[in-house]
Parts: structure tokens; C-alpha cells; sequence
């Protein structure tokens, strides 16, 4: 085994491998993106850090974190790509080491470090990880919650001192600053059930004093101290309508019913898990069979009451979105560190020959090998079906990239070594291949395949392109957030086809951009001497199409790749 002094240094190296290669290359993705990036760009330059803008409005979706965050990133890496992304990226690093530092203290060493190679290297991790959303300032702070309860719990106290809750609620008073109510309230939810735990398994007298050991009041006296003074500052900025938007639209509307068409049925979350956890989710069902029998009254495991800690921190996140009506996957995020955990646990449990759930077949060594070579061809599986789904997807999306079919290999490789290894009575080895694998395959897909389905759509290289003339743009009905962000100005919105003629007729580099569905009712009445300067692809069957008098003579045209 690794020597624990190089635990550190493999985990942010692996860590750094899935994150930080070709970071700034691909254009920002979808909606989110790049609508927090220009709001912290309008927070740059007004000089006003407290009330969030997109476009010149007021922004009630999120709250300010991640735009502080992208702040530092503009300062160090300047207004672009790597810019937005990079304080998500080295938040992500800090999660991978914390959920290492939880794994030592709740379980041993051996499982924090395949736990945190685990997180570090599973597909979630890279697109959440390398995202400019605030979903990284939240897996952060949430799993730094989590290590400081693990830390405090960790002794023989039979609860937390009051330090250590006002940790833990600092801790959860900045993940309400990333995300809203649910940093604070899903942690709770999560210490509530293992103070109930601890209840039925006989650790404590009375539930009152398991729930009394976590020292709520100083938790959340401590995030009320760190979240409370923002909330109150942009509600009396805003005329409470920030706070009127956030908490009524988007936090209570969004759990009650569906938004923006993100829906799904209760198990939503576990196929979410399963695909994000990948290629680590081979053991999903195993390690879920593996952590029900640590819990169980009569084990005897030395790890049972972290393994506890671990599965209501995990059942907290994926209950509650599970119950909501909008469902997205990068709500469960917070719940990776201790799914990695337990995965890790499996795993090494496994190498150890030592899986309490085997048992009672009627040949545990059997059963043992079963399990893992049911997971060696799921991995095998997996790869053949990645392969073919990126031969499909590049051929239509990004002509020419068909060759990313090729990533598919590498699971297939490492499915094949592994069995051999793990026939070879070398079950460590094969946890080595498996770590290898997740790396060499989650980096390329996040640093490669990313980039050349991002040059697909080419929104990037034509906004920038035209924008370079400075003249007005507007959007008819819907305004992209890459056309903010990329034509750096405030983008109108039209709402009638003569909007559309009068706009481009007010400046001889006015530019209007069209989705493709609307394209008709837009050009009724388009001025004789406007033309199309691009037509920019998506990731779906619509493109979106640039308007404009045509370009100088000489100027750069807006290829599309």
C-alpha cells in the first residue's frame, strides 16, 4: 500500500489530472456558466459585491459566493475561461483532500485513500469540478462541515463541544452562501438521523441527548453570524425583492414543482449516482449490500459508527432532492464525498477478504469473487457503451471527432487487467488499475472530449469575432447567456419583429441574435441591406443565427468550426 505520507500529494495529483488540463479550453457550457460568469464580470465592474446582476438586471437565482469566487479567478487568470472556472477547480482539490481527512478519521487510512482517489477521479467530479456553477463552493464548504463534525466526533466526547459546532455551523453559513437554505439545512437533516442512529444502536441513553451532543443552537447561532448579515444587506439593497425571489421562486417554487422543464421520478438520483460516480459506481450495488451490513445491531466492524455518519450524510442529500420537484444532478453532489467513502471502504474490505454481506453464502470466498468479477464486466460494459455513444454523439454533434470512440478503450483495458489481477489473487493491484483507469479516462474525456464538442458549437469564436466591431447587440424574445458573456455589453431584449428592423437600423454594427425556431417571425421586416453573419450550432436540433449590416471590408469573418 501507498505510504500514508504520499496519501496527500496522489489525491491532488489525481485530483489536479481530472481538473486542471486544458481548464479555460472549452467555451462555457449551457446557461449556468456563463450567466454566473457575467455576473461577476458586472460585479467586477460596477465595483458592487453585494447585489447579483445578469444583463443589467437584478439576478435572484443564486447567492453571491461563487461570484466572490470567480472574482479572485478574473484577478489571477484574468476576465476569460480558466478565470471562471478555476476557483471551482481548486475547491474541488480541497473536497477531494477533506473527503480523505474524513475517510482517516471515520474509517482508516487505507479507505480515505481509495475514497479520496475515488472522488477525485469519478465523472461528476470533473463536470462539476471544472464548472463556473456554484455547485463546487457548496461540495466544499458542505464536506468541510462534514470534516469538522467527523473531527469533533472523532474522540471519546460523546458529542461535539460548543468550538466544534460553531465551526460546523461557519462552515455551513458559507455553503448558504453558495447555495441557499439547503447548506444548512440538509447538514442538520444529516446529524439529526445519525444522532438517531446512535439512539437505536445503543451509543447513547435517550435521542435527547444524541440530538443535545451536536450543540444545534451554537451550529446554527454560527451560520446564522456568517449568512445572516449578506441576506440582509442585498434585501435592504434590493427593496426585499432579491430575497422575495430567491427564497419564494427558486427555492420553495422549485421543491414544490418542477422548473425549466428538470423533472424526474424518485429515482432520479440513483441512476444520477450511478452515472456520476462512474467508473467507481461498478461496486454501487455492493457497496450499498457492504454498509447496510456494517450497520446492522451485531457488526462488529471496526468502522460502523463512521460508516453510520457516512450513510445519513449521503441519505440526507439523496432523500430530501428526491422529494423535490425540480431535480438537476448537481443538487446530490454534497453526497460524493461520503458515497467515495464507502466505495473505498468496500474496496477495502474486499482486498482484506473480509466482506461481512458474503458471509452467509454458502462459499463467502466465492461470493467475494463474484462480486468483483460482476463488477470487472459492468466496467468492460461500461466502456463499450461509452465508446459507441461517443462515436454517435461526435458524428452528430462534432463531425470529424468520431476518434473519441477511442476513450471507450480504456475501461475495457482496465476491465481486463483488473480481472486478471483480482484472479491473480492481487486485489490490490486491481484497486491500482481501477484508480489508473478513472484518471487516464475521466481526464481525457473532461480535457479533451469537452473541448471538441465545445468547437462544435463555435458560440465563442462568432460572438467574439463580430463583437470585436463594438456595435449594439439584442436578442429577439430570448437572451443566451453566452452572448452576454462574450459580447462583454448588455444585451436588449426584442420583442416583435419591428424591434428586430429598428435595432438594426440604429447602428451600423447593430447585431441581432436569433434562435432558429423563431427565425421566420424575426425576418419579416428585416432592413434590405442586413444579412445572416453566422449561424452558430448547439448541442441540440436548434442553432441560433447572427443578424447585422455586413461586415467591413477586410473584417474577420465569424466561421463557424
Amino acid at each position: 500500500m501507498v505510504h500514508h505520507r504520499l496519501h496527500a500529494p496522489l489525491i491532488a495529483a489525481a485530483a489536479a489530472c481530472t481538473l486542471l488540463v486544458h481548464l479555460g479550453g472549452p467555451a462555457l457550457w449551457d446557461d449556468d456558466e456563463p450567466k454566473n460568469a457575467a455576473c461577476s464580470l458586472a460585479m467586477l465592474d460596477s465595483g458592487d459585491w453585494i447585489v447579483p446582476t445578469f444583463n443589467g438586471r437584478l439576478r435572484v437565482e443564486k447567492p453571491p459566493l461563487v461570484n466572490w469566487v470567480q472574482l479572485a479567478g478574473f484577478a489571477a487568470c484574468g476576465r476569460n475561461e480558466t478565470g471562471a472556472r478555476i476557483g471551482s477547480a481548486l475547491l474541488t482539490i480541497g473536497t477531494c483532500l477533506l473527503t480523505w481527512r474524513i475517510g482517516c478519521l471515520l474509517l482508516d487510512p487505507a479507505a480515505g485513500l481509495v475514497g479520496g482517489l475515488a472522488m477525485a477521479t469519478c465523472i461528476w467530479t470533473a463536470v462539476g469540478g471544472r464548472a463556473a456553477t456554484p455547485d463546487a463552493p457548496l461540495a466544499f464548504c458542505t464536506t468541510l462541515a462534514l470534516w469538522l463534525c467527523a473531527r469533533g466526533c472523532a474522540g471519546a466526547a460523546p458529542g461535539l463541544s460548543r468550538v466544534d459546532a460553531a465551526a460546523v455551523g461557519a462552515a455551513c453559513g458559507l455553503a448558504a452562501l453558495a447555495k441557499g437554505p439547503v447548506g444548512v439545512a440538509l447538514p442538520v437533516v444529516a446529524f439529526l438521523l445519525f444522532a438517531g442512529w446512535r439512539r437505536l444502536a445503543g451509543d447513547v441513553p435517550t435521542f435527547a441527548s444524541a440530538v443535545g451532543g451536536l450543540r444545534l443552537p451554537a451550529m446554527l447561532a454560527a451560520a446564522l453570524a456568517v449568512a445572516l448579515p449578506w441576506y440582509l444587506w442585498v434585501g435592504v439593497r434590493t427593496g426585499g425583492a432579491w430575497p422575495r425571489g430567491f427564497f419564494l421562486v427558486h427555492n420553495v417554487g422549485r421543491f414544490m414543482a418542477p422548473m425549466e422543464g428538470h423533472s424526474g421520478s424518485f429515482l432520479y438520483y440513483p441512476a444520477v449516482v450511478a452515472v456520476g460516480l462512474f467508473p467507481w459506481s461498478i461496486v454501487l450495488a455492493a457497496m450499498v449490500a457492504h454498509a447496510v451490513t456494517v450497520l446492522l445491531p451485531l457488526s462488529k466492524h471496526p468502522g460502523r459508527r463512521g460508516a453510520a455518519l457516512l450513510a445519513c450524510w449521503a441519505a440526507a442529500w439523496i432523500g430530501i432532492f428526491s422529494c423535490s420537484g425540480t431535480k438537476l444532478p448537481g443538487y446530490v453532489w454534497p453526497a460524493y464525498p461520503a458515497l467515495a467513502l464507502l466505495t473505498g471502504l468496500l474496496l477495502v474490505d474486499w482486498a482484506r477478504d473480509a466482506l461481512p454481506f458474503t458471509a452467509a453464502w454458502r462459499d463467502p470466498a466465492r461470493g467475494r469473487a463474484v462480486v468483483m468479477r460482476v463488477a470487472w464486466a459492468t466496467l468492460g460494459t461500461g466502456g463499450v457503451a461509452l465508446a459507441i455513444g461517443l462515436v454517435v454523439a461526435a458524428r452528430l454533434r462534432a463531425p470529424g471527432a468520431e476518434w473519441l470512440g477511442l476513450c471507450g478503450l480504456v475501461p475495457i483495458a482496465a476491465a481486463w487487467a483488473a480481472w486478471r489481477c483480482d484472479a491473480a489473487g492481487r486485489p490490490r493491484r486491481a484497486i491500482a488499475v481501477l484508480t489508473g483507469a478513472a484518471c487516464l479516462l475521466v481526464g481525457l474525456l473532461a480535457g479533451v472530449a469537452t473541448d471538441r464538442f465545445s468547437r462544435a458549437q463555435g458560440m465563442r469564436e462568432s460572438v467574439a469575432r463580430l463583437a470585436a466591431e463594438d456595435g449594439p447587440w439584442a436578442c429577439f424574445w430570448n437572451v443566451p447567456p453566452t452572448v452576454v458573456f462574450y459580447a462583454r455589453s448588455t444585451v436588449a431584449k426584442l420583442e416583435t419583429a419591428a424591434d428586430v428592423a429598428r435595432h438594426l437600423a440604429s447602428h451600423p454594427h447593430a447585431r441581432v441574435v436569433i434562435d432558429s425556431r423563431h427565425e421566420a417571425i424575426a425576418c419579416a421586416s428585416l432592413p434590405p441591406d442586413c444579412t445572416v453573419l453566422a449561424r452558430i450550432p448547439t448541442l441540440d436540433d436548434r442553432h441560433y443565427v447572427v443578424f447585422g449590416p455586413p461586415l467591413r471590408e477586410n473584417a474577420p469573418l465569424a466561421v463557424v468550426p
